[in-house]
């Protein structure tokens, strides 16, 4: 195992896919220690890595067991993800679980870029498609910035490789503990065509990172 697996897996919480049938940990790396000047630290304090109020709908979340149902789309990678509430635009690449059963997170000299997990469902298709952004870096935002700030009905806009963009409208935006992570909440199978866009969020510390995830929960829009 690498050193940064090893990261991951001390950090992380297991989560397990019952969409992918894989078991997975939830991003340890997106939200890690690294050394922080103090511009960056009074950054990551600043009240950009809370969810907002009232973005966090629950009971929107469609969290059901799948039914056979119309409306899906065929299955495409990823290429292109845009949120226009957020002036994100940002390209998405695939990527597997690593060998120690952690999921794909981009480099940090990379966090312009976000990952899909490709061992699960495309955007479009039925069940929860997994996309992985870091929040920031010390240089500043990275891809997933302001995520936690998404409001019910925003937008999210997915170009595929099949030439099509998959239309998503954000249902909740929720924050987890990392040591509390709900995981069949937002791995688990779907009755619907959903997205998840996952990055770090909460208290920062040089010791431990982040220690929350950002989630949002999005729908595809038929």
């Amino acid at each position: 195992m690498t050193t940064r697996q090893q990261r991951i897996a001390a950090r992380g919480r297991r989560l397990e896919t019952a969409a992918a049938a894989v078991t997975v940990v939830v991003a340890g790396a997106l939200c890690a220690a690294v050394p922080a000047e103090d511009t960056a630290r009074e950054r990551r304090t600043a009240g950009l890595t809370m969810v907002a109020d009232g973005v966090s709908r629950p009971e929107a979340v469609d969290t059901r067991p799948p039914l056979p149902e119309a409306g899906f789309l065929p299955r495409a990678e990823p290429e292109r993800l845009r949120i226009p509430q957020l002036g994100t635009d940002v390209a998405v690449y695939a990527d597997d679980a690593e060998d120690d059963g952690t999921p794909p997170v981009p480099d940090e000299d990379d966090a312009e870029r976000a990952v899909w997990y490709q061992g699960g469902p495309s955007p479009g298709e039925q069940g929860p498609a997994l996309v992985i952004g870091h929040l920031d870096t010390d240089d500043g935002p990275a891809a997933f910035a302001g995520l936690g700030a998404l409001e019910p009905g925003a937008e999210v806009r997915v170009d595929r490789a099949d030439g099509s963009t998959a239309l998503f409208t954000v249902d909740s935006v929720e924050q987890y503990a990392k040591d509390d992570f709900p995981n069949e909440r937002v791995y688990g199978p779907t009755r619907t065509a959903q997205l998840r866009l996952i990055t770090c969020g909460g208290d920062w510390s040089e010791e431990e990172g982040y220690d929350a995830n950002i989630v949002a929960f999005a729908s595809l829009r038929n």
